[in-house]
């Protein structure tokens, strides 16, 4: 099957402009990924069931959770769905939703430079969910603040949620939590995670 003429351009447009900054296309979606080490950039120029044209999702996906698939941990939706009127008008559009792209993935660049800063951004909006306190007890944890740490990981262990998926966080989080109590070993626990998740998601090898 062809691609149709509005994904062409989408992706002539986020050729020009994400490449040069370092990230790579996904195959031949509309997904680009900018590649952080311990943790990966997502752009998403997310298509419509109903309509041609995009929206754009911008976020973070930390790795240190094992997982063969892409998450918005942190960041999401940045622009609204943009209709596919004709080439000439779109081709202005998809240069638009490719620079605001780049802007994103460099803010995130910016914000997210060690997990101590995702640890503080994380503490500066109170977690509310199960993965909240994962990615908090984790960043803490390689940040060294070690109480703070203890705390999110408890926090996850008390979850109720009883999907499978939830199980399995919480064995994790049991595991990292005896590394701390030991004193050695978080950082390598977390870093053998990363690179797993790296070769689920097809990533190259650190």
């Amino acid at each position: 099957m062809s691609t149709p003429q509005h994904s062409r351009l989408i992706n002539a447009a986020a050729k020009a402009v994400l490449r040069p900054l370092g990230c790579v296309q996904k195959g031949r979606s509309r997904t680009w990924l900018d590649d952080r080490s311990w943790w990966v950039g997502v752009v998403e120029f997310q298509p419509s069931s109903w309509a041609r044209g995009s929206y754009l999702n911008v976020g973070a996906c930390w790795l240190w959770c094992e997982k063969d698939y892409l998450s918005f941990d942190a960041g999401g939706r940045v622009e609204s769905f943009q209709s596919f009127t004709g080439d000439e008008e779109f081709v202005l559009v998809a240069e638009k939703l490719a620079e605001r792209a780049s802007q994103e993935v460099i803010a995130l660049r910016e914000r997210f430079q060690s997990p101590s800063h995702v640890q503080i951004w994380l503490t500066a909006q109170p977690p509310t969910s199960i993965w909240d306190h994962y990615h908090l007890a984790v960043s803490a944890g390689l940040a060294g603040a070690t109480d703070q740490s203890r705390r999110s990981f408890a926090a996850v262990m008390s979850d109720p949620e009883e999907r499978l998926w939830a199980t399995e966080i919480r064995r994790r989080s049991a595991e990292f939590m005896r590394c701390l109590e030991m004193g050695a070993g978080f950082e390598a626990e977390v870093m053998d995670t990363v690179k797993r998740t790296r070769g689920l998601l097809g990533l190259s090898a650190l």
